[in-house]
């Protein structure tokens, strides 16, 4: 899985990425599961009449949340036909949102021995193998689906989280980039994707990636592409999308984060502004009060400790208090 950190002073490596919440979790985006209906194309098109009325009432069922009543009627379904591929294919999206994602995975299986070009089984059967560990199975199963539909944006979706998780990063380098191409305007993707390009030491094309949804207008994601920028070293584009962000939706996070972005562009008068911005808006924000406190010690000992020993109250066993407690530590030493 993905790891990320953002250096700001070498005490505090990774400290970032763990205090402040980011949109994508890490930057990665879930796994696809489509929802009913079922599709005649492998692509898109005309939605297949349900195979029986049991199906009809499963799918139902299903729609409106009722998935013990979906579950009962889809038994009968594959009862009375156990080679109908939708029965076992919804009884399938019953049994999953029931819990029961072992019954679930063999139905999908199922689904897909009866009919191998069901697009909708290969998307759901990859996310819950890739939900439950097992990404190399995932892969393969979003292979075989992209032979029937090669175009079909979870599938891509699907196989290169499986190959990044697996560890295969070449071949999830080229999956990400069908994925973005098939799904222009998913900020989650190119930021997952700017993400493993970064960690490939391909700086100039995740930054292009993380250009590409610059514009979006969800603070969340901005906060996220901001992160990225961050791990990039481009403090300026950080700073852009952070600006955004703080204008849609001030936060302390928001603020604490372009603080250091400002950091590390050299602009110190912007970056206390905006810790202190951070704590005028949440006071029990421990990592402003770290990361004031870090700016302030060359110059202003006294109020550095008093933000630094807030953080450790606030944070007692957390990164940030850890963090704030080796630098008292280490400030308490000076004369």
């Amino acid at each position: 899985m993905k790891s990320s950190s953002f250096v700001l002073w070498p005490l505090v490596s990774g400290l970032f990425s763990l205090v402040l919440s980011t949109a994508c979790a890490g930057s990665t985006p879930p796994a696809e599961s489509p929802d009913p209906p079922l599709e005649d194309s492998a692509e898109s098109g005309a939605v297949a009449p349900a195979s029986s009325a049991n199906v009809r009432a499963g799918v139902d069922a299903i729609q409106r949340g009722d998935f013990q009543a979906a579950k009962q009627a889809l038994e009968k379904a594959r009862a009375e036909d156990p080679n109908d591929a939708q029965a076992a294919f919804y009884h399938g999206v019953a049994l999953q949102n029931l819990g029961d994602t072992e019954a679930a995975r063999a139905a999908y299986e199922r689904a897909l021995e009866l009919d191998a070009k069901l697009v909708e089984a290969s998307v759901n059967l990859s996310a819950l193998l890739l939900d439950t560990g097992n990404a190399e199975r995932a892969a393969e199963v979003a292979a075989q689906g992209l032979a029937a539909a090669p175009n079909h944006p979870d599938l891509l979706l699907n196989r290169a989280l499986a190959l990044e998780n697996a560890g295969k990063r070449d071949e999830a380098l080229a999956a990400y980039a069908k994925v973005v191409t098939a799904r222009p305007n998913d900020a989650e993707s190119r930021i997952a994707y700017a993400d493993l390009l970064a960690g490939s030491g391909k700086r100039d094309e995740a930054i292009e990636q993380l250009k590409q949804v610059s514009d979006t207008d969800d603070p969340k994601l901005l906060a996220a592409v901001a992160h990225q920028f961050g791990r990039l070293k481009a403090p300026a584009e950080c700073i852009a999308a952070l600006d955004r962000a703080i204008e849609r939706s001030a936060s302390a996070e928001l603020h604490t984060r372009r603080g250091v972005c400002r950091n590390e562009r050299g602009d110190a008068a912007g970056a206390k502004a905006d810790y202190e911005r951070a704590l005028s808006l949440d006071e029990s924000f421990a990592p402003a009060h770290y990361y004031l406190g870090m700016h302030l010690r060359p110059k202003d000992k006294k109020t550095a400790l008093t933000h630094l020993k807030k953080a450790i109250d606030l944070d007692k066993d957390g990164p940030v208090g850890k963090a704030a407690r080796d630098a008292v530590a280490e400030l308490e030493k000076r004369k």
